[in-house]
């Protein structure tokens, strides 16, 4: 295991780090066993079940937390989503299944269920409401570059779409791209 934090100035090994990865592991694997059953059956319902997933709970979040640690966090994220996406039966079909996390920032990453298509939809509409006219997020095209600068692996069968700020103002200061990962559509 690579210890040594290569992307700040400093040599500096982090201690307790195999540590940190067992109990983020472990938290993941305790969290997510299976698949909610919508409580709701009714067609109009759209309902969701939201995991938030804490960075900071398990590792320091600072400028010199190195790649490898992000890259394992986000990595065991898509994981448990492909976990998720396989162990689905018939009357699982219609959930939309994602995680969801800021390259900035991963204290605000989580895993989304949503149980119909018009959550979904309902999801997107949330995500794109603000008060003024034009969107606040424009679609970025190259999400073949998250796999490349982020070194992790997405399966083929999940679908990535990413977002950027265009108002970097009050709300979106510290926010680069925000990537969506899983079954969205």
């Amino acid at each position: 295991m690579n210890q040594w934090m290569h992307n700040c100035h400093s040599k500096k090994k982090v201690r307790g780090l195999g540590r940190r990865y067992r109990t983020f592991s472990k938290y993941i694997d305790e969290q997510i066993v299976s698949l909610p059953i919508r409580n709701n059956i009714d067609p109009n319902y759209k309902g969701y079940i939201s995991l938030c997933i804490p960075f900071s709970m398990f590792f320091t979040d600072s400028k010199n937390v190195s790649i490898n640690v992000k890259r394992f966090f986000v990595q065991k994220i898509i994981n448990k989503i492909q976990y998720l996406l396989d162990i689905r039966t018939e009357t699982h079909n219609e959930y939309r299944i994602f995680c969801s996390f800021n390259s900035s920032d991963l204290d605000d990453s989580g895993i989304l269920i949503l149980f119909t298509k018009k959550g979904m939809d309902s999801f997107y509409e949330g995500f794109f409401s603000t008060e003024i006219k034009e969107a606040p997020f424009i679609r970025l095209h190259h999400t073949q570059n998250l796999e490349e600068k982020w070194g992790i692996n997405i399966p083929k069968e999940l679908n990535v779409k990413g977002y950027k700020p265009i108002d970097t103002d009050y709300e979106y200061e510290d926010q680069h791209e925000i990537w969506f990962i899983g079954r969205l559509d």
